[in-house]
């Protein structure tokens, strides 16, 4: 196999794994990406990145939030539509009110909003597969609410 120079020195990039957080408050954001992931539940969820700016440095932080979709789950026959309020308020929060049915995530790229970020533990998957607060002590941005 080959070996690849990668110029480097680990010692200056070992954070670069880890994403910038901003201080708790309301921020003005931007639709940076919207994608359809599955959870492994096998639910359907929306992927949204958003983007807003960090207010000590001006630079730009992403802002990861799952948003979960309404689903017939297997083996049920009623559509579950648990969870799909935080669905209603990014949708709202952009100007874009999701109506129920379709929803064409190309429409919501590039759209602005309020959201109030909150500071919270990282979480990892223990060995029993489990979400538990990380031990290091990482703390990541969340979505508490979206703003309009």
């Amino acid at each position: 196999m080959p070996v690849v120079d990668l110029y480097v020195d680990y010692t200056d990039v070992q954070d670069m794994d880890k994403f910038p957080i901003v201080p708790n408050g309301v921020y003005e954001f931007t639709v940076k990406g919207l994608e359809p992931k599955t959870a492994k539940s096998g639910r359907p969820m929306l992927l949204w990145t958003i983007t807003v700016s960090d207010p000590e440095t001006g630079q730009p932080v992403n802002v990861l939030n799952n948003t979960v979709l309404p689903w017939i789950p297997p083996g049920a026959n009623e559509v579950d539509a648990g969870g799909v309020g935080m669905l209603v308020q990014s949708c709202k929060a952009v100007g874009m009110p999701w109506t129920g049915g379709k929803l064409a995530t190309e429409n919501y790229i590039g759209r602005s909003g309020k959201v109030e970020l909150i500071q919270k533990p990282k979480q990892i998957q223990n060995e029993e597969g489990q979400y538990v607060n990380d031990p290091s002590g990482e703390k990541v941005n969340a979505i508490k609410r979206f703003i309009y």
